[in-house]
């Protein structure tokens, strides 16, 4: 799909994306109501998703199911493409055009632990929300909340109207942090195939494997 689309096409459910329950947009109106324009309620919404749901990768993937606002909201936790398909549900809710961006990045500060999931510092379909707000596209990042970010000492993403949100280049002590490597577009959904194939070509079964048994392991721990 070309970036001309009819903004409508950004308003509808699609795979993952789960906008049109009761529920979901109950919280979107009640998280929006009272904000001045979209771009306030665009900051309620980000602010909602990254603070309320905590980032984890301790957390099932492999199914469209484990994405899908409701189950991301009772979860608790989830991934950048969990948290930014419930932010992007949520704007949609309230008619905020929204869709996801998805780039390849290199976290220079990514957990030793993680090595075994992540093959490496480098991690394809990294994904984020672009929405329309304010009478153009914007990106927002709404993956590490506030707590992890000040437990990890990483620069937090703030809402700032007008810019896109994406991770710092660098943590609070001027380490390199993230170091954006590729983009791959956008999709109205979660590419959950496209996904699943790139990361097994990349990392290959045993780290997919490793990454699966890592919500049993904290359950039983």
């Amino acid at each position: 799909m070309s970036a001309e689309e009819p903004l409508e096409i950004f308003l509808a459910p699609a795979p993952g994306v789960q906008c049109e329950p009761r529920e979901v947009f109950e919280l979107a109106k009640r998280v929006a109501t009272g904000s001045a324009n979209d771009i306030q309620a665009a900051q309620r919404l980000f602010e909602l998703v990254r603070d309320t749901v905590r980032y984890s990768v301790r957390v099932p993937f492999d199914s469209l199911d484990d994405y899908l606002a409701l189950n991301t909201l009772a979860r608790g936790r989830g991934y950048c493409v969990q948290k930014a398909a419930l932010l992007c549900a949520l704007a949609r809710a309230v008619g905020i055009p929204s869709r996801l961006g998805f780039a390849d990045i290199e976290n220079n500060l990514l957990p030793e632990e993680l090595f075994k999931i992540t093959g490496g510092k480098v991690l394809s379909y990294h994904c984020f929300v672009e929405w329309f707000i304010g009478g153009a596209w914007h990106k927002a990042t709404p993956s590490f909340d506030k707590a992890l970010s000040a437990e990890r000492g990483w620069r937090l993403v703030e809402f700032v109207a007008g810019q896109d949100l994406l991770l710092p280049a660098t943590d609070l002590a001027g380490r390199p942090h993230i170091r954006y490597l590729k983009q791959r577009g956008w999709r109205l959904g979660v590419p959950l195939d496209e996904m699943m194939a790139t990361w097994l070509e990349e990392v290959g079964p045993t780290c997919m494997e490793a990454w699966r048994s890592l919500p049993q392991a904290e359950a039983a721990s």
